[in-house]
């Protein structure tokens, strides 16, 4: 194999594994982010297992964090719970912060 090849597959090794990275960051992210909610509105112990559920089925990919947000504030609303995106937003953020956190500090455990 040249010298080409194994910075090639390095390379593409990197690529996959930040990717796996991001991909159980924002899984954890999301979920702690569907917790907070929870948490914060005094949600029943099913609504709260109904909202990770539906708030981790919201697709991945380009414009997810809006979908997100959108999401939320409607499954709040449906709850009687009106939310200024901003204050959403915030905790999103904050969610992202302590999932980053914990995935480098326990870089063997999964996004559940």
């Amino acid at each position: 194999m040249t010298t080409w090849q194994e910075r090639e597959r390095a390379f593409e090794a990197k690529f996959a594994h930040d990717e796996e990275f991001r991909f159980l960051v924002t899984a954890r992210r999301d979920k702690l982010f569907a917790g907070w909610a929870a948490e914060q509105f005094h949600l029943s112990d099913p609504a709260a297992t109904d909202l990770t559920a539906s708030v981790l089925a919201v697709r991945d990919g380009a414009g997810h964090d809006e979908r997100l947000l959108q999401h939320m504030q409607g499954a709040l609303a449906d709850h009687g719970h009106h939310v200024q995106p901003a204050a959403l937003a915030a905790a999103l953020d904050a969610c992202a912060v302590q999932a980053r956190q914990q995935m480098l500090q326990s870089p063997g455990i999964s996004a559940a």
